[in-house]
């Protein structure tokens, strides 16, 4: 049996050198797979971030909806009061820029998204109506997942909380050491008018930011014998505060020292090194005790205070003025600093010029001065100077703050919408008021955050009188009660007391927002008169020419200079929304016609006189009807011997021919009352000429000067339906003579002259 011997393969191993580029070509293979695997551009990244997109896109629309839905149920377009979302309400806390309040977040966010991811939670939120995602510096994904809603147009909101101590609420927690209750920040104390204070190397006492912004990192330090401190003012008197944290003590009979805990407000003591919690009954046990300083009120209803403000001491005196004293004023987005006093300022050796805490000048002068802060946020501006000694103490120091006011609005009611003009005013502070209240509010008519307050302006018979609108406030007087602080309040809330005690601790309502016993929500104020009534220092006669046309005969007056601009608007039909004059002339005699106007509707005509540079100098306003006077009635007179009386532009008389009784044959040219051109006849018998005019119906009205009237034609037999002969207009009378026999009538003819006889 033949056996075939099985060739034996000859084994080998792998060299180095193939292990080498073997490792090699599989970490270029996995770097590769793990680049395109997680890369930005990565099949992984790009799948999340369309996951991302399509979730966020869901969330807008159903915002978009909610909105679109809340402005037509409401039928209001403001947008402003559609807040939601937890989140919304921390940005707010830490002042980021957004111009709201807490209590304006008053919706949930479940109510405009129904589907919200818990992941998203956090960082959706609805701010005037449109979803934006919140940009959490504490989220590792969160410079992406920003990146990502910009490209599909969701705004980003920052939450970036500043440097410092965060904790204002007195909780319990580590802080460099030892567990402690943090200083208590967040009720009690203004934050615009309190401030950190730090105790820099030498043992001096340093004021730091205000408490609305974050701590310096060594504000306090327990665990090494640096306490917290802060100082408040009020109407710059300073009172310095210690905060004492919750603790427990026991002393020691044989050192005469007392063993002090920390403890939170259960009174539990935590080990900073163990960790371990040492319960209150194993502390009482051992024979610690609580001060009673950390029970606050009655038996059977104690509250336990995880800490509270001990008062250091003050600096100054409340009957005393404040050390420092100043005017502000904010005008087109710019506060402005001025009349600077300091009393009793000899140690002062440098002043800081703070915005929101933010130091924006030093100076070793301010008296005679001016600031101008320039930095503003939306919401409430924190404003202070304060004064330093050489030491770097503070030695003075004054706060105001400059809050966006809401005001209750200008109530016009009262006044005569045509003859009343909103009042404005240019960068170069000239006047502009040629529109009517009866127009909409125009833009910039005031701005009470900035000083500018409504200002409206009456016309009649070249009289002009300005008021100002003041809406309701409270106030409250400095301690030397030369100066006072004002706060705008809405409705008519305060002044139920008998003290009119404002909405504010402390503030009080003026007397004048009190009328017949109601309270009322604000009052127009007179400025001052331009002209004496009794001398009308422009004038110009108003006349209607026809049934379509007024013409104003030209302006006089006292007050007609060289030089001078004349814009005419006819108010009525609201030409070019009353932004430009109906006409412009240099020349205060021309005749101006508006033309194209409407028998029967009464226009108000303003003639605003202006000087060669701008201002404004004065101002006529006459209103008008285009009422065609009645018609003469002929019917009385003899056609056979009475003739139409016709005159030229020169006054010259010519006879026309004879009347009819029905007027059908009138000349075209007979009478033009709106160019003072009356209807004349004239009778002849046997050799006796007699001339009348016809005076059509009219009402009239007299100015305080009892010098000369206004008058006004009217229809048919309008008007006289009291005793006191009362016309269609307010104020206006009519003429006895327009009564005849106990009837009314539309006109008559008065006798001029007899010419022969």
């Amino acid at each position: 049996m033949n056996f075939k011997r099985k060739k034996q393969k000859k084994e080998t191993g792998i060299t180095l050198v193939a292990l080498v580029v073997t490792i090699v070509v599989l970490l270029i293979l996995a770097g590769i797979t793990i680049s395109y695997v997680f890369s930005d551009n990565s099949i992984f990244n790009r799948a999340n971030e369309a996951k991302f997109k399509a979730r966020w896109s869901t969330y807008k629309e159903q915002t978009d909806m909610y909105t679109t839905w809340k402005i037509a149920s409401t039928m209001n377009n403001n947008v402003n009061g559609i807040n939601a979302g937890e989140t919304l309400k921390e940005l707010i806390e830490i002042e980021a820029d957004v111009d709201i309040k807490v209590e304006d977040v008053n919706t949930a966010i479940s109510d405009i998204i129904n589907n919200l991811e818990k992941q998203d939670e956090r960082y959706a939120v609805v701010y005037h109506g449109e979803l934006c995602y919140v940009l959490d510096d504490h989220n590792r994904d969160g410079e992406r997942d920003a990146k990502w809603c910009l490209e599909i147009g969701i705004p980003v909101l920052e939450l970036k909380r500043p440097s410092g101590t965060d904790n204002k609420k007195g909780d319990y927690e580590y802080v460099n050491g030892v567990y402690m209750n943090t200083p208590k920040l967040d009720m009690g104390f203004n934050k615009n008018y309190t401030r950190y204070v730090n105790e820099n190397e030498n043992g001096v006492m340093e004021p730091g930011n205000w408490i609305f912004s974050k701590a310096e990192e060594d504000w306090y330090d327990y665990n090494n014998g640096k306490w917290a401190n802060i100082v408040t003012e009020n109407k710059g008197i300073e009172c310095y505060y210690t905060w004492i944290p919750r603790y427990c003590f026991k002393l020691n009979s044989s050192s005469q020292r007392a063993d002090v805990k920390l403890i939170d407000i259960n009174n539990n003591y935590k080990d900073p090194y163990t960790e371990e919690v040492t319960t209150w009954e194993e502390l009482e046990k051992q024979g610690y005790q609580v001060p009673e300083a950390f029970e606050f009120g009655e038996e059977g209803s104690k509250q336990q205070l995880p800490g509270y403000w001990a008062m250091k001491y003050n600096l100054g005196e409340s009957p005393t003025p404040s050390t420092i004293y100043y005017d502000m004023k904010v005008t087109r987005g710019v506060i402005t600093i001025t009349n600077v006093q300091v009393n009793n300022g000899d140690s002062i050796v440098k002043y800081g010029i703070y915005l929101n805490s933010e130091l924006q000048e030093e100076t070793n002068s301010v008296v005679g001065k001016t600031f101008r802060l320039e930095n503003m946020r939306s919401g409430d501006n924190v404003v202070n100077i304060t004064g330093y000694n050489s030491q770097g103490e503070m030695v003075g120091s004054y706060t105001r703050v400059y809050a966006s006011s809401a005001i209750n609005l200008p109530d016009t009611t009262g006044f005569n919408p045509n003859t009343t003009f909103y009042v404005l005013y240019d960068e170069n502070d000239n006047e502009h008021s040629t529109i009517p209240i009866s127009d909409p509010i125009p833009v910039g008519w005031y701005n009470y955050d900035e000083a500018e307050w409504a200002n409206i302006v009456t016309r009649n018979n070249g009289g002009e009188v300005y008021y100002t609108w003041i809406p309701r406030y409270e106030f409250v007087l400095e301690p030397n009660e030369q100066r006072s602080e004002v706060k705008f309040i809405l409705g008519t809330q305060g002044g139920t007391g008998a003290n009119r005690e404002g909405v504010t601790q402390g503030y009080q309502v003026p007397e004048a927002f009190k009328f017949n016993g109601q309270e009322i929500s604000g009052y127009w104020a007179m400025k001052y008169n331009v002209g004496d009534v009794n001398t009308a220092v422009f004038n110009a006669e108003v006349v209607t020419s026809s049934s379509s046309t007024i013409t104003v005969q030209g302006v006089t007056g006292t007050g007609v200079k060289a030089g001078q601009v004349y814009n005419y608007y006819i108010n009525k039909e609201k030409r070019d929304k009353n932004t430009k004059p109906y006409k412009t002339t240099n020349n205060a005699t021309e005749q101006v016609t508006f033309e194209g106007l409407t028998t029967g509707v009464e226009y108000t005509i303003l003639v605003e006189i202006r000087n060669s540079n701008g201002g404004y100098v004065g101002s006529i306003v006459k209103q008008i009807t285009i009422i065609e006077p009645n018609k003469p009635d002929l019917t009385g007179f003899n056609p056979d011997c009475t003739y139409y009386v016709l005159y030229d532009n020169n006054g010259n008389e010519t006879i026309g021919e004879k009347i009819t009784n029905d007027g059908s044959n009138m000349p075209n040219n007979w009478y033009d009352y709106s160019k003072q051109k009356w209807a004349n006849i004239v009778t002849q018998n046997n050799g006796t000429k007699t001339y009348f005019t016809w005076i059509p119906r009219y009402e009239f009205k007299l100015d305080q000067q009892k010098q000369r009237s206004d008058v006004k034609f009217v229809k048919g037999t309008e008007g006289a339906t009291d005793s006191n002969r009362t016309g269609i207009t307010q104020d206006y009378q009519i003429p006895e003579a327009f009564k005849f026999n106990g009837q009314e009538i539309s006109g008559y003819w008065a006798m001029k002259y007899n010419v022969g006889g």
